[in-house]
């Protein structure tokens, strides 16, 4: 076997080891919900969906090479953060669609299923900061790692103004900060300038914990309505702003970049 066909080998074994154990424990906490009788059929079908997806572009670019020789720990954390963001999104979507479930209505202080969500994700934020500080830490960072990460935040940001927008803390606008990520990508393939690569940006790693930890507020229990809208508008507009500000970038590059028209072509 060659050494670039045992790299990839290696890479997609334990990248689908850990997909299976991540699988399991995502597994058990909606079995333990469904026993207690906060979570139905269509939780289950749901995070399945959304975690298999993940499961399968993970084994896809480690099987074309994309990913790192060896899958490492910092991108095992990574797909944990993946895990959470795909159960509150399976939440989020039963209580869209059937009107029950964990998030068909705000929780109350005393419920502590109702804290599951907001605790679930604050570990996801926390644990955000934790993979990059691994892969520093180890030398394993790569271009995979990188947007990997990237892809758990919006799948994490996703998941829960789906959760926010279900129970009643926020309007339909507040689906602005989940879809964004998925709009940029799409409008990048209508114009190839929005799919430039960007550069490292403090700012966007910040807002997106902002926004984040914006909607955890926003749906922890006890939180009366009107502060966790304003909590969720706040972070719902820095969102906006930080796309927004990575578009004209990006424009302004692309512009900057294309040749000017030669005398012949003004004639």
């Amino acid at each position: 076997m060659r050494p670039e066909a045992s790299s990839t080998h290696a890479a997609r074994t334990e990248a689908g080891q850990a997909i299976g154990l991540v699988g399991l424990a995502a597994a058990a906490a909606l079995l333990a919900m469904v026993a207690a009788g906060r979570a139905g059929t269509g939780a289950a079908v749901a995070t399945a969906g959304v975690y298999v997806t993940v499961a399968v572009l993970v084994l896809q670019a480690a099987a074309a090479g994309a990913a790192p020789s060896r899958f490492g720990s910092a991108n095992v954390v990574t797909l944990l953060r993946s895990g959470i963001a795909a159960l509150v999104t399976g939440l989020a979507l039963e209580a869209l669609a059937t009107g029950t479930g964990l998030l068909a209505a705000p929780g109350e202080v005393g419920d502590l299923w109702a804290w599951g969500v907001p605790v679930g994700a604050a570990l996801a934020l926390f644990l955000d900061g934790i993979d990059g500080w691994l892969a520093r830490r180890l030398r394993t960072a790569s271009a995979f790692g990188a947007r990997f990460d990237i892809e758990a935040d919006a799948l994490l940001v996703l998941g829960l103004s789906l959760a926010a927008f279900a129970n009643g803390r926020a309007g339909v606008w507040v689906l602005t900060a989940g879809s964004l990520r998925y709009v940029f990508l799409a409008a990048g393939v209508r114009w190839p300038a929005l799919a430039a690569p960007l550069p490292p940006s403090f700012r966007r790693k910040a807002i997106c914990v902002a926004v984040g930890a914006s909607l955890v507020i926003g749906l922890a229990p006890g939180v009366p309505a009107t502060p966790a809208s304003l909590f969720i508008g706040a972070g719902v507009l820095a969102v906006v702003y930080s796309f927004a500000a990575d578009a004209v970038w990006l424009i302004r590059r692309c512009e900057t970049a294309r040749p000017p028209l030669s005398a012949s072509a003004d004639m």
